[in-house]
């Protein structure tokens, strides 16, 4: 708490101080201009004397469609604004006291009747829409991921993988996720949990970010995604109900509601989901052993049901002080419930002949429940917005408990019950605490440019325990080997200074971010210790030129780190049977990638980019085995990688109706090896995902979304080629307040990895599927209120300076 009160007592002493410096202030007026459509920007704000309507000075608003007179005397004042394909407005008179500031709110305008028509079609929105740093997912206009989970939207965006649970992007990089610009704090499987808990229907948009800068930290080499949830723009309420039902691969289940309200100073917004799905998951895997007794062949079938019920809820609030003012919190979190019917069977050969078989059953009961909060300030500290203070507190609580138990039987080679079955319980707690505080500065040193700066700090507390028993005549009998209590610890502490410069057509952003790590890991059984600290830099350069009309090239290089998640580092054993099991890695280090890109943004609408990605001490999962056949996942640091690639972002109308994008990237990769000392391995591979869709009518649209990834050889394993295709149909109803979707998500079932792996001795093969054909039914509604515009006299000295307000 330290952490958190030492930030907001230093907000809270500049506040005090800017207050204390505008008493002696000039005079000043803001407010703020809306329509229908929300916040209207770059509008002309006229200030005129009251009652002569002459002309004091002008202005245009903000992309907040705030607008700012200052320096200005005490006395009345009228407001005159005007825009392209707008009405013109006319407000005031309003009195504004010698020395003091006055804020008269928001000012409503309204669009021209006869541009309507233009302005809904230069409004259209795609599903991807091509920026210079980014590419923006509009999940609204994304058919096919109707009752879909945050997960499995990511996991088929366009160059967004998640394999092995983690989210990858650019070249396979681990990118840093943020909800609102605010990231995620956790990893792992408890991030992983996170993003399957959180529903679509709460979702506006998915920013995937080249890259986010130092005032995000250090990780995310891959680039960050920046989740943005449904707002409202305009004043007033809006409420929206999400349902849908989904069979195939068994079922899923999706009810969600969202609700928010806007008034002049205050921004409210919350939203319940709940999901109830059924999911199989499948695994094959053969692998063959060659030791001293002979050639053994281990044939694997894993078969489960996963069965989840989840509550998600977010809650917010951002409160307008005063018009330079602004403060704010977000609670969200899930309580997930989880059955998973696990059946497993494993036969051996010995020198091609049956030998045994194991067949495994376990029942996992798990319960996760998480919560997070955060507290923002935000405070312009100059009536221009040169100086901008901003501070926020995350506090995150993250509880798993999981019971399981587990039966081994055993079969001789004629498949007759060999021994008496095995019972195994264990019990698995964790708990983790995450506390986060960071301060950021911003002050315009000159026109165009700006020096921004900050602090941050984040603390860590992961507490794990597993009790593994044998049942025996309706007795638990502790396993010592198998029992272990494992703490992780780990304080963060970083700084940053940042210039941003615009110099006639060159844009430069120039960054240094430093960080004191240090981490201390206990495992109690068997008794390890591990505990360290380091200083790491981390620079982030880019430079942005215009060439030409039709081409900006920008050129960036930044150092990033990539650290272990937590449950990596756990030693804990998670057994199957007496032949497979996996454990984590106490001793993991972190890895460092240094990435090298240019692009070019062309149209204002194509971009293509070269990188160069090299990550140092480079770390995944691999797998181990001993010669009598027992065979181990874990994480252990590789050695190097090289990435150069190619990208190309292709957004194009076909006709009217029928727009396309294309996502296409094409790599060459080399993996160095420390571990073991083996050979280097050099692979190549392409990524091509085409997105149309197809407006048939005003009320019926549909979509096609296929990608295609090349076989490729990834850490110690060559994947075969991958192919899936969603395709989704959306009519709207009810005056466009509702809309039904009819989803078929991987409509030929092939969705699926198969992998070989020929690495340190291991000839392993593998086909793992998760249930992914789904026939997916949604009926969304809206609906709310804008509240009626302040209603405003038209003087004859308003009228003197344009004619009359219908003009």
């Amino acid at each position: 708490m330290r952490i958190l009160s030492g930030c907001f007592f230093a907000v809270l002493l500049v506040c005090a101080c800017t207050i204390s410096h505008a008493q002696t202030a000039s005079s000043a007026l803001v407010g703020k201009v809306y329509s229908d459509k929300g916040l209207v920007d770059e509008a002309t704000v006229v200030l005129l004397h009251y009652p002569d309507s002459s002309v004091v000075k002008s202005t245009l608003s903000n992309k907040s469609g705030i607008f700012l007179f200052s320096n200005i005397s005490g006395g009345k004042y009228l407001i005159f604004i005007t825009k392209l394909n707008y009405i013109k407005s006319y407000s005031g008179p309003y009195a504004v006291e010698e020395g003091k500031s006055r804020d008269i709110g928001f000012i409503s305008v309204k669009q021209s009747p006869t541009q309507l028509n233009e302005v809904v079609i230069a409004g259209r929105k795609d599903f991807v829409e091509v920026k210079k740093d980014k590419s923006v997912l509009n999940v609204e206009q994304n058919i096919t991921a109707a009752g879909a989970s945050l997960y499995d939207i990511l996991n088929t965006s366009p160059g967004v993988k998640i394999v092995n649970d983690e989210v990858l992007y650019h070249g396979g990089q681990k990118a840093l996720i943020a909800i609102n610009g605010k990231p995620v704090l956790l990893s792992g499987d408890e991030l992983t949990n996170f993003l399957k808990n959180y529903q679509g229907s709460s979702i506006s948009q998915i920013e995937l970010i080249d890259n986010a800068g130092a005032k995000y930290g250090s990780t995310g080499s891959g680039g960050m995604i920046n989740v943005i949830l449904k707002e409202k723009k305009s004043l007033g309420s809006n409420v929206s109900f999400t349902e849908s039902a989904a069979y195939g691969d068994k079922y899923k289940f999706n009810s969600g509601i969202n609700y928010n309200l806007r008034t002049e100073k205050l921004n409210l917004f919350a939203s319940y989901n709940y999901s109830n799905n059924s999911i199989p998951h499948t695994i094959k895997t053969n692998r063959y052993v060659d030791n001293s007794l002979g050639y053994n062949y281990f044939s694997l079938n894993y078969d489960a049901d996963v069965k989840t019920s989840n509550h998600n809820f977010g809650v917010g609030a951002d409160y307008d002080i005063t018009s330079r003012q602004t403060i704010g919190f977000l609670v969200n979190g899930f309580y997930n419930d989880a059955n998973i019917d696990k059946r497993n069977t494993t036969y051996v050969y010995t020198n091609s002949l049956p030998d045994s078989s194991i067949k495994s059953s376990s029942l996992i009961n798990r319960n996760l429940y998480n919560l997070n909060y955060n507290l923002n300030y935000k405070i312009d500290l100059d009536k221009e917005g040169k100086s901008v203070l901003s501070a926020d507190a995350d506090y995150s609580d993250y509880h798993r408990k999981s019971q399981e138990d587990l039966q081994n039987d055993f079969f001789n080679a004629a498949g007759q019950n060999e021994n008496d079955p095995v019972f195994y319980s264990d019990n698995s707690p964790s708990h983790i605490t995450i506390k986060s505080a960071n301060i950021d500065f911003s002050q315009q040193i000159a026109k165009g440019a700006r020096l921004n700066f900050g602090w941050k700090s984040s603390q860590v507390n992961s507490d794990n325990q597993i009790v593994f028993s044998q049942l025996r005549n309706d007795s638990a009998i502790n396993i010592p080997q198998l029992t272990d209590h494992f703490v992780y610890t780990e304080r963060v502490d970083a700084g940053y200074l940042e210039f941003e410069g615009k110099f006639n057509k060159t844009n430069i952003t120039a960054s240094l971010r430093g960080e004191r790590t240090h981490f201390a890991a206990e495992s109690v059984n068997p008794s390890r210790h591990a505990d360290s600290s380091y200083f790491s830099l981390f620079p982030n350069v880019q430079i942005g030129q215009q060439v030409d009309k039709n081409n900006l090239l920008t050129l960036s290089y930044s150092r990033t780190i990539g650290r272990p998640n937590y449950q990596d580092l756990n030693p804990f054993v998670s057994y199957v049977d007496e032949f497979y099991s996996s454990t984590g890695n106490p001793f993991l280090r972190p890895d460092f990638i240094n990435t090298y890109r240019l692009s070019d943004f062309i149209a204002d609408k194509y971009r293509i980019s070269l990188s160069t990605i090299i990550t140092n001490n480079y770390y995944q999962t691999i797998f181990d085995q001993y010669p009598t056949g027992q065979y181990i996942t874990t994480k252990a640091n590789l050695g190097t990688r090289y990435q150069y690639m190619i990208e190309f972002s292709l957004p194009f109308d076909l006709t009217s109706w029928w727009h396309v994008d294309a996502q296409i990237d094409a790599s060459h990769e080399r993996y160095v090896y420390k571990l073991y000392n083996a050979p280097d391995k050099s692979t190549n591979n392409a990524n091509i995902n085409v997105t149309q869709n197809f407006k048939i009518s005003s009320k019926l649209s549909a979509q096609l979304i296929n990608e295609y990834q090349s076989p490729t050889y990834y850490v110690i394993s060559q994947y075969q080629y991958l192919a899936w295709t969603n395709v989704g149909l959306r009519y709207t109803i009810l005056n466009n307040k509702g809309a039904i979707r009819l989803a078929v998500s991987d409509v030929f079932n092939s969705y699926f990895n198969k992998y070989t792996t020929t690495f340190n001795g291991l000839d392993i093969f593998s086909r793992d599927k998760v249930g992914s054909r789904f026939v997916t039914a949604t009926f969304t509604y809206h609906f709310g209120s804008t509240p009626a515009r302040t209603k405003t006299k038209t003087t004859e000295e308003q009228k003197r300076l344009n004619g009359s307000a219908e003009n």
